[in-house]
């Protein structure tokens, strides 16, 4: 399951938005989707998109599913709403999002074949990138701090008594210092690169994920 949102300028990376304006910002998150999908499909797995469209009137859905991805709306709600639709189903389900550009395909196809109650990949500012797990584990999503510090340790004490295994820790991109130290990463995709050579970024030195 992959949550994102549709690129419509002021609703997505808005944080983003004092170096690169509503319009780039927007571009940014559109290079971060299309690269997010193409690793998840590298992984393998089966995969659908939870798409909130809200300001895009369905163009962004139209796109996606023209080019064969499965897409369904997110629900109304906070963001453990969204979580909780996202893994309620039979069997294991793997969830990320989109403003991770260094994942690896295999880190998500280790994740759903994992026989851990729980799979989590870290984020450097307090949340986390990936979650895999069985069944709804409806636990996981209420009363949870999202989006602070605080989000990836309240679901590993709403985990307890899961055995629970770790992804490799990365950086998302939200704030603009992490923008500017993922332009310093060798690893960087090119189409980031352009985005903020057209705003005259420069990349701050190189930092670990």
């Amino acid at each position: 399951m992959v949550l994102t949102r549709a690129p419509v300028p002021g609703r997505v990376k808005t944080r983003l938005a004092p170096l690169l304006g509503a319009e780039g910002a927007a571009a940014l998150h559109a290079v971060l989707v299309a690269h997010a999908l193409r690793r998840v499909a590298a992984a393998g797995l089966p995969a659908r998109v939870m798409l909130d469209d809200a300001g895009d009137g369905g163009a962004f859905a139209g796109r996606l599913r023209r080019a064969g991805w499965r897409v369904e709306a997110q629900p109304e709600g906070d963001l453990g709403a969204r979580m909780a639709a996202a893994m309620r189903g039979p069997g294991r389900r793997v969830a990320i999002g989109t403003d991770i550009p260094f994942f690896e395909p295999a880190w998500l196809a280790a994740a759903g074949r994992s026989p851990a109650g729980l799979v989590v990949g870290p984020t450097f500012d307090g949340g986390y990138w990936c979650i895999a797990c069985e069944g709804p584990a409806e636990a996981l999503w209420r009363d949870i701090p999202w989006s602070t510090p605080r989000t990836l340790a309240a679901t590993l004490r709403a985990a307890a008594g899961l055995r629970v295994e770790r992804l490799p820790r990365l950086r998302d991109i939200d704030e603009p210092d992490d923008l500017l130290a993922t332009l310093a990463d060798p690893r960087c995709p090119e189409a980031l690169r352009a985005i903020a050579r057209r705003h005259g970024l420069r990349s701050a030195p190189a930092t670990p994920g």
